[in-house]
């Protein structure tokens, strides 16, 4: 098996990630996918989101992001409500118990990503997210702030 191929290494340091991350996140009844959807909720302005969004922001189907939402909901996380500006959608929104949760889910994500990246100094951690946003064809923004600046 070639492990010099993009694709291949990037799907194992994924299944790294969440070897590290899924007995961690077990303790809090969550996995690393639930995780995923709080960690985008929290990022909101609105403390909202769509399922749409999420769909999209995961690249998931609906039925995963149903089947993942449906969970959380379960296990008294995430609740959904009628759209205000769409009778069609419905909002996710949190419960107290992810509010209350929000700084410690949000530190342990963050010590989990220390910990995926610990044989990467912090120049090579900023290489890899750029390149990745950039294979991705996401835009980095802080490389047009310093592309702005020159």
């Amino acid at each position: 098996m070639n492990v010099d191929r993009v694709a291949i290494l990037v799907k194992r340091a994924a299944l790294e990630f969440d070897k590290l991350a899924n007995p961690v996140l077990n303790e809090y009844d969550l996995t690393v996918s639930q995780y995923k959807i709080l960690k985008y909720l929290y990022a909101q302005p609105s403390r909202t989101a769509r399922t749409v969004d999420i769909e999209r922001q995961y690249s998931m189907t609906h039925p995963t992001a149903i089947g993942l939402l449906d969970n959380l909901e379960k296990k008294g996380f995430v609740c959904r409500m009628p759209n205000p500006d769409d009778a069609r959608s419905r909002l996710i929104t949190f419960t107290g118990k992810a509010d209350a949760m929000e700084a410690g889910l949000l530190e342990l994500g963050d010590r989990l990503e220390r910990q995926l990246t610990a044989r990467l100094t912090a120049r090579e951690t900023k290489q890899l997210i750029r390149l990745l946003k950039k294979l991705m064809g996401v835009p980095d923004v802080q490389e047009s702030m310093e592309t702005a600046k020159e």
